[in-house]
């Protein structure tokens, strides 16, 4: 086991999100719905990140990532498409002693993401150690299949 599988507080924490695509949504939204305090950094963004910039929910800085946007941070999260950005990302907040992940790079990185599924009364995560994000989720939805099984039983 390369990661503790831990629950996390981010409630009111400054999270970075660098990248607007489809990874960062998906890791900008897991951070809102945990109580962060979520700002995105990226040029463009997705459809539903700029919703939830317009309605407030997020800040969204509409730039190149820059050394300074981690002023205040606890989590970072590097989820470009370019991998020198995320690598000078992760370096960035390793100097500044904040928390990294970086969607790109288990390897680099101090925190993953599991595969989640909530429920009225269950989180459920799922971890490989970053090997295979898809066999996570596969994993998850069939455990979480079966929990639909036993609420009707």
């Amino acid at each position: 086991m390369k990661y503790l599988p831990v629950g996390l507080d981010v409630r009111g924490r400054t999270c970075i999100v660098v990248g607007g695509g489809h990874i960062g949504t998906r890791k900008a939204v897991n951070l809102l719905e945990a109580g962060a305090d979520v700002t995105i950094v990226a040029p463009h963004a997705s459809e539903k990140l700029a919703r939830l910039a317009d309605t407030g929910r997020l800040q969204w800085h509409k730039e190149e990532y820059r050394k300074t946007d981690l002023d205040g941070a606890f989590l970072a999260v590097a989820a470009t498409e370019n991998r020198d950005v995320n690598a000078r990302l992760v370096k960035d907040a390793r100097e500044r002693k904040v928390l990294v992940c970086d969607a790109s790079s288990a390897s680099r990185s101090q925190v993953i993401f599991g595969a989640l599924h909530r429920s009225d009364r269950t989180t459920l995560a799922v971890f490989t150690d970053g090997q295979d994000p898809s066999l996570a989720r596969r994993i998850r939805d069939r455990i979480a299949s079966m929990e639909e099984e036993w609420k009707g039983g």
